[in-house]
């Protein structure tokens, strides 16, 4: 199998309860080029760019989502090829309301040494606290992602594979996830050689085998309005 492209897109309704601390950390990735991998070659583009319109599944329909640096792209592309020419790989995001995304794309207007002070954004991001929580409570707290994987097998033939989840809140999405990963860790310590899913060492999320990768995800499917893997979305 020759995968030939990944993309990531995520999507997060507010602050998704998380308040001016997604905030601050999103003005530092505005100041931050977006790793992306293009013709076998990474290719470093500016943020907030090339808009996409991606379908979400279930009550959330299309949302519009820009280029913004994700370390997954870069440890994915690499990783799946094991020294071949990579995929053409990139990350996307995008909020609600809409004017959101519109004020994260004029910020970028302002100098990168600013954005890149972490005081500075977040004393901006507090600052605003009142707002943000105001905007939250007309939005929700939703958190969507999607991964869309197109591949070519010997013969030729193209196959495209997408997976969707969505919960309804950011920071109980997160909650889940951490534990996932620490539940499956956990339950590999003190197994006999060859019986743990996850192996002493220091391990990116793709590089874990397929039955720690299906017990993840079992586990981050709980409260999930929207699970959907391996089928052809468009």
């Amino acid at each position: 199998i020759n995968i030939e492209t990944i993309d990531y897109s995520f999507f997060t309704a507010g602050t998704g309860n998380a308040g001016p601390t997604i905030v601050s950390a999103t003005f530092l990735l505005l100041a931050t080029p977006a790793i992306t991998f293009f013709n076998g070659k990474r290719k470093d583009i500016e943020p907030w760019t090339e808009m996409r319109e991606v379908d979400f599944g279930k009550n959330l329909g299309n949302k519009p989502v820009w280029l913004l640096d994700n370390p997954d792209v870069p440890t994915t592309a690499l990783y799946v090829t094991k020294g071949q020419k990579s995929p053409n790989c990139s990350s996307r995001f995008g909020t609600a309301p809409l004017f959101w995304n519109y004020l994260f794309g004029a910020m970028k207007a302002l100098p990168r040494s600013l954005l890149y002070n972490r005081d500075a954004m977040q004393n901006f991001s507090l600052f605003s606290e009142p707002i943000i929580r105001f905007v939250d409570k007309l939005v929700g707290a939703t958190n969507a992602m999607r991964v869309d994987v197109t591949a070519t097998n010997g013969g030729g033939k193209k196959k495209k594979v997408t997976m969707r989840i969505a919960h309804p809140d950011l920071e109980q999405c997160v909650g889940l996830a951490t534990a996932a990963f620490a539940l499956e860790v956990a339950t590999s310590v003190g197994c006999k050689e060859g019986a743990a899913t996850v192996p002493p060492g220091v391990w990116f999320p793709v590089e874990l085998g397929e039955e720690a990768r299906e017990n993840i995800l079992r586990v981050a499917e709980e409260d999930s309005f929207v699970y959907e893997l391996g089928r052809d979305f468009q």
